[in-house]
């Protein structure tokens, strides 16, 4: 998967989580079409929710080659390197939310004059509590995310010299014993531990964590290539032929399965079939790949921003049309038009050093 590729599927996953968040608990839907009713859009809407699985999912695949480029000559210094890696993107995404949330406290506490409540600032500002927008939750899980690849990385890279392979064995020895001694002290003398460590887990969202890990697993051993190669081998449309079938069985399967918005249980196993899928299909379709790929450029800011403009959008165009779809594109428009000046603003400081220079 390349970067164009992973800029794709991160434009198909924003048109995703805008239905997603739009639709999940319609009551009143009018259409052109008689078949979507209510009860369908809504269906829809809760399969639109493997949109954070294919986000999950390319970011995990993008680290494994984030993570094959630090050195491997010592044990120490690669997870030194590795976790320099993973702050730096954790920082990066950060830096986003700062500049959105800057521009809305600017915005709604100093132009607008709503009530600034202190006791929410923390919680907005590291996204353990995002009560501006409830989107943002996403932040923290995708930090969780980072901190742990590297210790899954080193625990699955060699090392050439024997001294370095012992230090790993006798690094994963000790954490492996200090976490059963933690299990068990919370399990049987420290009530409150053993809470603490199911409480951290949930926290941890282990069905997110888990599609970030195989997008890592497969990248590194090469799953969608060796499919490819195989697939190609005995013909060039079966590759297309059995795509098209991937994403029907996954769209029926999961809509089948999905029992709330927010199921995600199965969208381990989904989302890599889904994802290969959709980019062999879309391989035969330049003009779509384009404009995707705009999108998932655009994609991360239209997820920090699109709470704030979503709704007032879809609002004010449904007061004037009765169909939803002008609504949803609109939201869509909207969002990406704050997107655009989002990254040009972000991208300022960096032009002006350059005149400068």
């Amino acid at each position: 998967m390349t970067k164009k590729q992973s800029a794709i599927m991160q434009g198909v996953a924003i048109w995703m989580m805008l239905y997603h968040h739009l639709y999940s608990y319609v009551t009143e839907y009018e259409s052109v079409l008689p078949f979507m009713q209510p009860d369908i859009v809504r269906r829809i809407a809760w399969f639109c929710k493997i949109c954070v699985g294919i986000f999950a999912f390319v970011s995990g695949y993008g680290m494994y080659y984030g993570m094959e480029r630090q050195p491997r000559e010592r044990f120490f210094g690669r997870m030194l390197a590795e976790y320099r890696c993973v702050l730096l993107r954790i920082l990066k995404l950060y830096g986003k939310l700062w500049l959105v949330l800057l521009i809305f406290m600017g915005i709604f506490f100093g132009i607008l004059k709503r009530p600034f409540s202190p006791e929410l600032f923390w919680g907005n500002l590291t996204a353990f509590n995002p009560t501006y927008n409830a989107a943002w939750w996403y932040v923290e899980q995708y930090a969780k995310m980072l901190l742990v690849l590297p210790l899954f990385d080193l625990f699955l890279t060699r090392f050439d010299r024997t001294e370095e392979t012992k230090k790993k064995r006798l690094f994963y020895a000790v954490l492996a014993m200090i976490c059963l001694i933690v299990i068990f002290v919370g399990r049987l003398w420290q009530p409150e531990l053993w809470s603490w460590l199911l409480a951290a887990g949930r926290g941890l969202r282990i069905s997110f964590l888990m599609i970030f890990i195989v997008g890592y697993v497969i990248a590194r051993y090469r799953v969608y290539q060796r499919v490819d190669h195989l697939l190609q081998s005995r013909g060039s449309m079966l590759s297309v032929c059995l795509s098209v079938v991937l994403i029907g069985a996954v769209i029926t399967l999961r809509v089948a399965l999905a029992t709330d918005p927010a199921y995600g249980r199965m969208d381990f196993l989904l989302t890599p079939l889904l994802v290969y899928g959709l980019l062999t299909v879309f391989s035969h379709a330049r003009a779509l790949e384009t404009f995707l790929a705009w999108w998932g450029l655009q994609s991360t800011y239209v997820w920090l921003v699109h709470g704030f403009l979503y709704e007032k959008a879809f609002l004010f165009v449904k007061s004037y049309v009765k169909l939803d779809l002008p609504g949803y594109l609109s939201a869509l428009a909207v969002s990406a038009a704050a997107a655009v000046l989002l990254r040009a603003l972000e991208c300022l400081p960096g032009r002006l050093r350059d005149r400068r220079s």
